[in-house]
């Protein structure tokens, strides 16, 4: 698909699962298998989709965010169903002639696990090294430091293994704050989830294209007041959803989901003075 000057593809680093309570929330159970099907330890179904953008004009190649990645324990790949058979994003860069030196820029939507932990992999000596060397890495400054000194409730969600490298490279941006950090590239910081959760937004003629991260992980979450048990604000989840829906509704936008394992995105309509789900977008 082209949002303006942008090619964008939704690319699958693996396969993974969790806790439907978690995922759903407050949800009742018979409500969100119906979107959902536990599998017998309850866990759900999910994707750690990253969004593939180029503008070849300006020899840019953007990933937003890089899933979960292959440094995982034996142990933490089996509880939460980590499934990279697929060949990760190397086989889903290389599907578009791409390699990791290709990538000119990576957005972090956030630090969490699933989204950052192919920042770093293993080197041929087995040290942690960076996944994308030659990319400048976003984080918006205000997550980079909760990252660092999260609360009890979310600090499991963060792997400092992941990104301690980063941390001592040359190639991190911290980001202060909504910005456009590229041509047509907007961040839009959410609260929500966590400290500074940034969505990215690529503008084209009368239309843009909103990567939800974690603020609308799957279709499923288009309803506003289903929110994962995650959510350090849920009530401000609801309240920030509710303004990404509506922005795309009015210019025929679209809803790119971080975790959806049947879609990557879709546009929306109007039913009853809401936004609700349209049609399927493909990536």
């Amino acid at each position: 698909m082209r949002i303006g000057r942008w090619e964008l593809s939704s690319l699958v680093d693996a396969r993974f699962a969790l806790d439907g309570g978690a995922v759903f929330g407050v949800v009742p159970r018979p409500e969100w298998e119906r979107a959902s099907e536990p599998d017998a330890r309850n866990r759900v179904a999910l994707l750690a989709r990253c969004l593939l953008a180029v503008d070849r004009d300006a020899r840019r190649v953007v990933l937003v965010d890089v899933g979960p990645g292959d440094k995982w324990e034996p142990a933490r790949a089996e509880r939460h169903a980590l499934d990279r058979s697929a060949g990760g994003l190397d086989a889903a860069l290389a599907r578009h002639g791409l390699r990791r030196e290709h990538v000119t820029d990576v957005v972090l939507t956030h630090l969490h696990l699933h989204h950052a932990g192919g920042v770093t992999r293993r080197d041929a000596a087995g040290h942690a090294a960076l996944a994308f060397p030659r990319a400048t890495h976003h984080v918006q400054r205000r997550h980079w430091a909760w990252a660092h000194g999260p609360s009890d409730r979310d600090g499991p969600s963060f792997l400092p293994e992941d990104f301690d490298v980063l941390g001592r490279s040359d190639r991190l941006h911290l980001v202060e704050g909504e910005a456009e950090i590229l041509p047509d590239v907007e961040l839009v910081v959410s609260e929500g989830h966590t400290v500074a959760q940034q969505l990215p937004r690529f503008h084209g003629d009368q239309t843009h294209l909103t990567f939800c991260g974690d603020l609308v992980p799957t279709r499923a979450h288009l309803e506003p007041s289903w929110i994962m048990a995650f959510d350090l604000q849920p009530v401000t989840t609801l309240e920030e959803k509710k303004v990404v829906l509506a922005e795309a509704l009015e210019d025929d936008g679209i809803i790119a989901f971080g975790h959806d394992p049947n879609m990557a995105a879709c546009r929306l309509r109007e039913e009853e003075g809401h936004p609700v789900f349209r049609e399927q977008v493909e990536l």
